[in-house]
């Protein structure tokens, strides 16, 4: 969903101000510092990308940097961000339960057919 809505969107001239991604580059623009490494370019720029929003490591700098060079709406990009962190915790917390209820499952079995070969 990031490829489809910030796709080339983020470009940068040397006084770190949003410029539109497909006018020529003029002579305050640099072709290769003016996009920063987090971006929705390509699918393994935004793995990388929403890798480090999920890590909630400098995820406010990629948050910034899209609510300033949004296209389209500031909006979009904070709901899409909002959305992104809440509904990944969300899903990296119920795996993580699912793993220790695992764990605790197979452990309460274990401790039962230990018991039960006790009795016999």
């Amino acid at each position: 969903m990031g490829l489809e809505l910030f796709s080339n969107n983020l470009r940068f001239d040397e006084d770190n101000k949003p410029v539109p991604y497909f006018e020529p580059l003029n002579d305050n623009t640099s072709s290769k510092r003016s996009v920063p490494h987090w971006n929705f370019d390509s699918f393994l720029q935004a793995f990388i990308t929403v890798f480090i929003v999920q890590v909630s490591d400098g995820w406010c700098d990629v948050f910034f940097d899209y609510y300033r060079a949004s296209v389209r709406s500031p909006i979009i990009s904070t709901i899409f961000f909002i959305s992104l962190i809440v509904i990944g915790h969300i899903i990296l917390l119920n795996l993580f339960l699912a793993i220790l209820l695992k764990e605790f499952d197979e452990r309460s079995f274990i401790q039962e057919k230990i018991e039960q070969e006790q009795l016999l």
